[in-house]
């Protein structure tokens, strides 16, 4: 049997969007619902895995190191809490500087984690904060939700999981 899965853009979704790229350490911070929300989803037997263009790297605002830094402090948080995200795919490109086939609303990096994980895409969703995440969702086959920048996810992951999602 196929997986399910739920992707998660992040910034705007798992951490606060501070309006100008999240570059420092100390500026990554998580929103209200997200170590819940994973676990959730988890424990329902979900995949989580998170999806993010991070373009700084190319314009030479921060570097590969500086965002690998940012994951590995999001994962030890969301294992302190009992959870594991499966695989986070980031885009290091910006499309000012460089043509690429993998920045959102491309559908790449989503296709990509379909493939590796087996995942049924009619039971997948895709939650974003933009426009580019929906079309993204759409361009690989599956389900995006629009919420609002740094809001809590929980409410509509619990939807997700009873299959009420509007």
């Amino acid at each position: 049997m196929k997986n399910k899965a739920v992707f998660l853009d992040r910034d705007g979704v798992v951490n606060r969007e501070i309006g100008d790229y999240v570059r420092r350490l100390e500026d990554f911070r998580l929103n209200n619902g997200v170590l819940k929300s994973i676990k959730l989803l988890k424990s329902e037997g979900y995949k989580v895995i998170i999806v993010s263009n991070q373009g700084g790297i190319s314009k030479g605002l921060y570097t590969k190191d500086q965002i690998d830094c940012m994951h590995d402090l999001l994962i030890e948080q969301v294992r302190r809490f009992g959870a594991d995200i499966d695989e986070i795919y980031v885009c290091p490109h910006h499309s000012s500087i460089e043509k690429c086939l993998c920045r959102k609303p491309s559908g790449l990096m989503l296709e990509k984690a379909i493939a590796r994980f087996d995942i049924d895409k009619s039971r997948a969703v895709f939650i974003g904060d933009a426009e580019r995440d929906v079309e993204a969702a759409n361009r690989a086959g599956v389900r995006g939700i629009k919420i609002d920048r740094n809001s809590n996810i929980f409410p509509v992951v619990k939807q997700i999981i009873h299959g009420r999602v509007n």
